[in-house]
């Protein structure tokens, strides 16, 4: 231990560090003006409050009105600054309106803002905890700034942590007093030096208070700026952490006239014990914060769950890098420096292909932290290594979803329970969501239950640079669905209109019922997957299916190709037979066709799909060339003047039935 300072010697100058951090909330850039609130300092030029602390009443018993439109004042040690609320969470209009006694504004959560300053000045920064849970049962300060009277006093106070509320707010213990006026103060956890929360409020008809959790920060990535010239370009939460940690990184940096930081009281703190010291989560955490963040959360989620196992990582899911570092520090297998040493190797991989400077520079820290692992730690870690190496250099992962039928009338599924499995190679499949209906829902709701869950197993599962497959497994009447256009998890944008998924990556149908694999299915998958070439077999739509026996005895080579859709009527009938006789690969249009026979739609379909068939150099080439087709006819789709052959792909669907990677059984229908 470093004899610089004793424990007591620590926590004191822990308190000192979160005074000089914590400041008063003026409803101008006056000392003479209002005083509202406290807040804290959290990343350079950002204060961090309660929402409602910039809420006022008109009168005593009047309406609530926002009031962070203007301009007002941060006291920052002696001096009051101008700032402007560039966040709230939630939005101003949730905020105000309610009548004086209304319950929902005592509940009304996250009860979070953002103020920038917008004079420049230095100021230190708060140390936030990375853990996404308060330290409950532990002992807690409470500091901010109240107006008892006509100056504006310092204001602590100590108490324990009883537990959680809810999931973003925990309860501040009767020790201390939770007095008006004192919202937005900063809760630093007294045992392991890093703030946990701010204060929300007093509770109501009870002693003690309420304190919101950091966590609470993550949902910024959804909120809209209400100061949009001073908001971050991308998404403010990864925006406000990374410049946190570059902040305490660069404050451990050698240097003249250095003081006691965050970092260095937390390594003297009795409680601060582990592999892991507060130094080595500075150095990680600044290396982190200058690499390009993920994708999204569900890339962070993909990355701890291989360090510390399938299901492990819960609500409040992960959005940064930090995040997932500070699901470490408690592995059940109890190996600390093991998991975050994997950790920091995975988060280097992930973003080699963006960054491979930055990427480099994590790994060599991560491997000189390795050094001192047991051996068989230093051998778990190599083949983790190893693995993930031979994985970047393997096929694709897939995203598989699967719409099984529970319920049929008159011959038609009507009834589904849907699942959706991260699958990376045929022994590898990981189920990540399942309907919970035991009767199932209907196709349509089934669709929209599907589409978030969808968007979290494609970060699990995409690789840098290289986005999953998706396989569609569907009951045949399904097969026209058009998956390839759906935009799972992506909120439109003003300006910017979500593209669709089969434009972004490859999408394929599969025959959900098609279990085990058949011998003819076997047979010609074995045949088709090694030809050099493959060759188109028109098929009719409205008339009569050539039937089994033609189709078995088709050319290995042969891919069925229908110019209308496939999910009911004769094609339907036609689709059983391919299906029957062992094909895998079949390609249809599922615009409706026209009712009396094929028209010129039809010719420029069975003319590009035989193109297309003419210039991959196999099956495997198939996803994503149409993948390609998929992508130009998106990019063409407004511009006056393209023709119907340039976006020909628009309604194509692709069955593309791996039998070498059969589909598990997904239960019996009713």
């Amino acid at each position: 231990m470093n004899p610089a300072l004793r424990p007591a010697e620590a926590e004191a100058r822990l308190r000192e560090l979160a005074r000089e951090v914590a400041v008063a909330i003026l409803a101008a850039p006056d000392d003479t003006a209002e005083f509202w609130g406290s807040g804290l300092l959290v990343a350079p030029e950002w204060v961090l409050t309660c929402a409602h602390v910039l809420v006022r009443r008109d009168s005593r018993m009047g309406r609530r009105r926002w009031a962070g439109d203007g301009e007002i004042g941060v006291r920052v040690g002696e001096r009051v600054l101008p700032g402007r609320v560039v966040y709230a969470l939630p939005d101003p209009e949730e905020l105000t309106g309610w009548e004086l006694g209304d319950e929902r504004e005592y509940e009304l959560a996250p009860d979070l803002a953002l103020i920038r300053l917008t004079s420049p000045v230095e100021h230190g920064c708060a140390w936030l905890s990375d853990r996404a849970i308060p330290p409950v049962s532990g002992r807690v300060a409470a500091i901010g700034w109240r107006r008892p009277g006509e100056t504006i006093d310092p204001w602590d106070g100590t108490c324990t942590v009883p537990g959680n509320d809810r999931i973003d707010v925990f309860r501040l213990g009767p020790d201390s007093e939770i007095p008006a006026g004192v919202s937005g103060s900063l809760v630093v956890d007294l045992a392991h030096g890093r703030v946990v929360g701010v204060v929300k409020a007093r509770r109501r008809s009870r002693d003690g208070g309420k304190a919101v959790l950091l966590t609470a920060l993550r949902a910024l990535a959804d909120s809209r700026p209400l100061a949009p010239e001073l908001a971050p370009e991308r998404d403010p939460y990864q925006d406000l952490v990374r410049g946190h940690d570059r902040w305490h990184y660069g404050q451990q940096r050698p240097r003249r006239q250095a003081r006691a930081t965050w970092i260095d009281v937390q390594g003297q703190l009795s409680d601060v014990i582990g592999e892991w010291t507060p130094y080595d989560r500075a150095r990680a955490l600044g290396l982190l914060a200058e690499l390009p963040p993920p994708r999204s959360g569900g890339v962070v989620q993909r990355l701890v769950e291989r360090v510390l196992g399938p299901g492990t990582v819960h609500d409040p899911l992960p959005v940064a890098w930090r995040d997932g570092h500070g699901l470490l520090y408690e592995p059940e297998d109890g190996k600390q420096l093991l998991a975050f040493v994997t950790y920091l190797v995975l988060v280097a991989e992930e973003v080699r292909a963006q960054d491979p400077a930055g990427a480099r520079e994590l790994l060599d820290f991560a491997m000189s932290r390795a050094i001192s692992l047991p051996a068989p730690d230093r051998n778990r870690l190599m083949e983790l290594v190893e693995a993930m190496t031979a994985q970047a250099t393997a096929g694709q992962a897939a995203v598989l979803v699967a719409l099984a039928p529970v319920v049929w009338e008159e011959d038609r599924p009507v009834r589904f329970r849907w699942e959706i499995q991260v699958v990376r190679s045929p022994g590898d499949r990981q189920i990540t969501t399942v309907c919970d209906e035991r009767d199932g829902v209907g196709f349509e709701e089934a669709v929209a239950q599907i589409q978030e869950p969808l968007a979290l197993a494609l970060d699990r599962a995409d690789g840098t640079g290289r986005p999953a497959t998706v396989e569609l497994a569907l009951p045949v009447h399904h097969f026209d669905t058009a998956a390839h256009l759906w935009t799972p998890g992506r909120q439109p944008q003003r300006h910017r209109p979500a593209r669709p998924m089969g434009s972004r990556r490859p999408v394929v149908v599969r025959d959900v019922d098609r279990v085990p694999p058949t011998a003819e299915w076997l047979g010609r998958w074995s045949g088709v997957s090694h030809s050099t070439g493959l060759t188109p077999l028109s098929l009719p739509v409205l008339d009569r299916s050539p039937g089994y026996e033609k189709l078995r005895n088709a050319p290995v080579e042969s891919v069925p190709v229908l110019c209308g859709p496939v999910g009911d009527g004769e094609a339907l009938q036609t689709m059983y037979d391919v299906l029957d006789a062992g094909h895998g690969i079949a390609l249809w249009c599922a615009e409706p066709h026209p009712p009396d026979g094929c028209g010129p739609r039809c010719g420029v379909f069975r003319r590009e799909a035989e193109q297309l068939l003419a210039h991959v150099a196999g099956a495997a080439e198939l996803p994503e060339a149409i993948r390609v087709l998929r992508a130009r006819g998106h990019d063409l789709r407004d511009i006056p003047g393209s023709g119907a052959g340039q976006r020909w792909a628009e309604h194509l669907v692709l069955l593309y039935d791996d039998a070498d990677s059969p589909l598990p059984g997904f239960g019996g229908a009713r």
